[in-house]
């Protein structure tokens, strides 16, 4: 199957059934990722999601939910509003992923572009270079140029 395909089939499961903490050790390297999560939801006397379609929803479900948690931390330590939260790089391509932080975050959220370290290194080039004046307008031809989605 394909990327999308396993993603929509996902969608299809029902939601918060098994929840998974992403930054837990036993997800740093594991010998398979699936037994990993299937360990994870058993020993913590959860459903233990059964093929792809609900391990990938627990995955989604998860981080959605690890995003809020550590961007609500953001908020209490930022001295300005954040309302607006970037997902760049590979990431920046599932959208289901990233329609369910913006719901989980209450932000908009603003997808892409895939190659954000390569486009970065030359925005940093470019700025050094005075090709753009200022950081918002180097954001604004980004933008522009390689197609940012938004999420609400």
């Amino acid at each position: 199957k394909t990327h999308a395909e396993l993603q929509a089939a996902a969608m299809d499961q029902q939601p918060f059934r098994s929840l998974i903490n992403p930054d837990d050790a036993a997800f740093a390297n594991p010998p398979s990722m699936i037994v990993a999560i299937q360990d994870y939801c058993r020993t913590t006397g959860q459903m233990v999601p059964q093929g792809y379609a609900e391990i990938i929803r627990c995955v989604f479900d998860s981080l959605a939910l690890r995003y809020r948690q550590v961007f609500t931390w953001l908020k209490e330590f930022a001295d300005f509003s954040l309302d607006t939260l970037y997902i760049i790089g590979g990431g920046s391509l599932n959208n289901y992923l990233n329609q369910m932080t913006s719901n989980s975050c209450g932000v908009t959220v603003k997808a892409g572009p895939q190659e954000a370290t390569a486009i970065g290194n030359i925005t940093a080039q470019m700025l050094k270079a005075e090709e753009f004046k200022t950081i918002e307008e180097a954001r604004t031809i980004i933008h522009e140029s390689f197609g940012v989605k938004v999420y609400k």
